[in-house]
């Protein structure tokens, strides 16, 4: 019976002194940990809180979050994070889903127990049972940029397989002392940590990565190893901190992004910044795990190219009634995904999980093709790519050229219907200090970039490109703003 909880348990065996988590609140070993779980789960039970019952936890990157995570899965519950200081009407709208049997919520969850995480680690429980791989073990909302808020069911089986498949391609050391300063809430960042648990390896949690001081002192004082930064973190280090970063080229082992395309220019500037640290993108979602990677300091080309899937991976292009297809980069096609990492299915969706996972295969929202030596292109969202005049136009493909204008820091392309034009492409740009806005300058750069319908024909200045909290363009907000 494989799970996180058992790798922390046998890990709190044969390294128990050895850092498990370095957190804003304290650094515990794998013995601590273990210790601080045991107690979480035995108070649940005492609470109430049966194998199945659903509990609702306020993520934070701290000690006693993964504690309670983790103390949730070995009580045989569900664990259904909710991002940092989350409104309560959010909290309010996910249990009229769920039907939690508790909710914790606040920077120290705990104290609605009437406990510490110090009482609990000295009142551990050796009275416990591993949870079955067949459990569902989380609850994951996404973001619903592109639509309503889903629930994506992931079992103990699937999550321990993402684990070891992604750990597989990495080949870190269990020496390794893995960053990872994003939302724990996410997949992204909590599945990494996920991961570290089961290699028996370190995690350093951070609140942001917006205090650069704080970065690079964490850096050096813990010997990081290896970073985990989303694309919009990568773009704000290299443009304010790019040098400080490359004097780590020695230190690190690699960097990790996802959640989004990292732009051509950003990894164009990382390989030269970091030649011997190997540079990982991922694809995957949510709903699978990462499950497919390249090494991009190691394969050079094409900056939409994602790489091959993971060994035990099959995935192939299929057309709008799922039927395979020859995709091309002029005619992508629907992803999908044959995996043992799929979800479960979506929380009360059938009909959704039936349309979406048919026969062990899960069709994605994105829309790629694949070349004659196996590696994958990513052009864009379903939901996301325009249609200019029948012609398909993805707009990461228009962000990542005009991202390379030196007097442009950052973008965002959406459709927009002109009563002129019809449907067409409108940008909103974000200047680098000192350069002033100049929409017909930056057109004139795209057009020799980009095949003339590609070029968007509204250019507008905005002060911040509105985001989610795990840092993916807000596209529903920018659209929203033209109404």
């Amino acid at each position: 019976m494989r799970s996180i909880v058992r790798s922390i348990y046998e890990h709190s065996l044969e390294t128990p002194d050895k850092n498990a988590i370095i957190a804003t609140d304290c650094t515990v070993s794998y013995r601590m940990l273990w210790s601080m779980i045991t107690g979480v789960s035995a108070l649940l039970k005492r609470r109430g809180v049966q194998k199945g019952d659903r509990v609702i936890l306020e993520a934070g990157p701290t000690v006693e979050y993964l504690a309670c995570c983790y103390g949730i899965h070995l009580a045989g519950a569900v664990h259904v994070p909710v991002e940092k200081d989350v409104p309560e009407d959010r909290i309010r709208e996910i249990a009229a889903e769920i039907q939690p049997s508790l909710i914790l919520s606040g920077k120290h969850p705990l104290e609605q127990l009437d406990t510490t995480l110090d009482t609990l680690a000295g009142d551990a429980d050796g009275d416990y049972e591993f949870p079955k791989e067949d459990m569902l073990q989380e609850i994951l909302f996404t973001t619903g940029t592109t639509g309503k808020s889903k629930g994506v069911m992931i079992t103990h089986y699937g999550q321990m397989n993402m684990c070891q498949s992604q750990n597989t391609v990495l080949n870190y050391s269990p020496d390794n002392v893995w960053m990872i300063p994003t939302p724990m809430n996410h997949a992204a960042g909590l599945r990494k940590t996920h991961m570290s648990m089961v290699r028996g390896s370190s995690v350093l949690l951070m609140d942001g990565f917006r205090n650069l001081k704080l970065f690079f002192d964490n850096m050096r004082i813990y010997h990081v190893t290896s970073l985990y930064l989303p694309p919009s973190a990568v773009h704000y280090i290299l443009m304010l901190a790019g040098k400080e970063l490359a004097k780590f080229d020695e230190q690190l082992d690699f960097l990790y992004s996802s959640s989004s395309a990292l732009p051509g220019g950003d990894k164009e500037k990382l390989i030269e910044l970091l030649p011997h640290v190997r540079k990982f993108d991922a694809y995957g979602g949510s709903e699978v795990g990462a499950v497919v990677y390249i090494d991009y300091n190691a394969v050079r080309g094409d900056g939409r190219c994602v790489g091959k899937p993971n060994p035990g991976v099959e995935l192939f292009i299929v057309d709008e009634n799922y039927q395979p297809v020859h995709a091309t980069e002029q005619k992508p096609g629907i992803i999908a995904i044959r995996s043992n990492t799929v979800t479960a299915g979506y929380w009360n969706e059938p009909e959704l999980t039936a349309r979406t996972i048919q026969n062990g295969v899960i069709y994605m929202t994105d829309l790629g093709y694949i070349d004659e030596d196996g590696y994958l292109y990513l052009v864009g969202r379903r939901d996301d790519v325009i249609n200019v005049g029948g012609l398909k136009v993805a707009p990461t493909e228009v962000e990542d050229m005009a991202q390379r204008f030196e007097k442009v820091d950052e973008c965002a392309c959406v459709p927009y219907e002109d009563k002129i034009f019809g449907r067409c492409l409108r940008m909103f740009v974000v200047m680098r200090p000192g350069y002033d806005f100049d929409a017909a300058e930056i057109s004139d750069y795209l057009g020799t970039k980009l095949e003339a319908y590609k070029v968007p024909k509204y250019i507008e200045r905005i002060d911040e490109i509105p985001k989610t909290y795990n840092g993916k363009i807000d596209r529903k907000r920018l659209i929203a703003m033209q109404q």
